[in-house]
């Protein structure tokens, strides 16, 4: 099933495709040219992907730019290739968007989509507004697929959400978020996991303004290699455990990856009062340069508007276990935060996190590291230094 939704007039949707607006044109009986509309262009990429969502090749030809008004929904795809070369552009700002779940989605099986194209998710109306609601760019809910090698730029919110996803592979993607005024994007997520297994994620040039990989609840078996992230919040497992949650995380490798002038480097963030699992994580080969905290672990991760709740639930989290932190090297920034900083539950300890060839130069103003309920710490010498 291929749908469009619109949230400010979807009777006007329904008269414009019984009164003939311009249908995608059929190239083949298998290639679907998806068209311009006289109103949306929702409505010829939903047609085009309803032709051509079994067996099926749809084209967004190179220099062609679409126009959304509504939001985009494909499902049932099996077997599709997506050619994407052209350019589209997302709805601007509207009440209606907000707290949506994405603009686009591409949900199915054996999908490759390709093509050098570019979403313009025209943010900055968002980030002016102060406004952090708006959907996702691009939801995935995908088998056995392969998809990359485009851009998408001024994301109002995360670029890419994966859920529901397994045997998937990401890869040569640009995205590219940045304000051109004071006010920051916020909430912009290059990569969200949820509920998903065997995900890799590799080859992408990232500048944004949130986590450059949030790894989140109920994933495992996650690659993400030759990355490199500008301006982010680092290489993340969690949020985990909102709310007391159960999640879980496991079997997770960061490898050979970047991060430029990031908030943070790599961390995992549990809540407190979450319950669950976070093992076998792996970063290695990661390069941080300029990196505010470089290496952290908590188990008090919070937001400001339920600060009782997590106080009242301070003592237990997640249980983090088999981390491993191997060949972290680069620079801290002038803000002086520890190198590494591990601070778990008391009643729910962190336990087997490992360093090795950790070579990361301090600022002048740098502080100790600091291990708070981390069994085993007086045996880490990172933990004395």
């Amino acid at each position: 099933m291929v749908r469009f939704i619109s949230f400010t007039s979807p009777i006007a949707a329904l008269l414009l495709l019984s009164f003939g607006v311009k249908h995608a044109s059929t190239a083949s009986t298998n290639t679907c040219i998806v068209a311009n509309s006289d109103s949306d262009d929702a409505i010829t990429i939903a047609e085009a992907f309803e032709k051509c969502k079994t067996g099926g090749t749809v084209v967004f030809p190179k220099d062609s730019s679409y126009q959304l008004n509504s939001i985009v929904t494909t499902s049932d795809l099996k077997n599709v290739n997506i050619n994407f070369a052209g350019t589209i552009h997302l709805p601007a700002r509207e009440e209606s968007y907000r707290n949506g779940d994405y603009y686009i989605q591409i949900k199915g099986t054996h999908i490759k989509m390709y093509g050098g194209g570019t979403i313009n998710g025209h943010g900055q109306a968002w980030y002016d507004a102060l406004d952090h609601t708006a959907p996702s760019v691009l939801r995935i809910a995908a088998n056995d697929s392969i998809i990359g090698g485009f851009t998408i730029i001024n994301s109002p919110r995360a670029h890419l959400n994966v859920t529901n996803s397994t045997n998937l592979v990401l890869h040569d993607f640009t995205l590219h978020t940045v304000s051109n005024n004071s006010y920051l994007p916020k909430n912009t997520d290059a990569l969200d996991l949820y509920h998903s297994s065997g995900i890799t994620f590799r080859d992408s040039m990232l500048t944004i303004g949130d986590d450059c990989v949030a790894i989140k609840e109920d994933v495992e078996k996650v690659i993400v290699s030759n990355v490199t992230c500008r301006g982010g919040h680092g290489y993340s497992i969690g949020s985990l455990g909102i709310g007391g949650r159960k999640d879980y995380v496991k079997h997770v490798n960061f490898r050979n990856s970047t991060c430029i002038d990031c908030e943070n480097g790599v961390r995992v963030k549990t809540w407190a009062g979450g319950k669950g699992i976070v093992e076998d994580i792996n970063y290695n080969d990661i390069i941080l340069q300029n990196v505010d905290n470089p290496i952290l672990v908590t188990t008090h991760y919070c937001d400001p508007n339920v600060i009782e709740y997590c106080n009242g639930n301070d003592d237990n989290s997640l249980n983090i276990s088999s981390i491993h932190f191997k060949d972290i090297t680069g620079t801290a920034s002038a803000l002086g935060n520890p190198i590494v900083n591990v601070n778990c539950s008391i009643e729910s300890p962190c336990s087997d996190i490992t360093f090795s060839g950790i070579d990361i130069t301090k600022a002048s103003n740098t502080t100790d590291n600091v291990c708070v309920y981390l069994e085993g710490s007086d045996e880490v010498s990172e933990c004395s230094s």
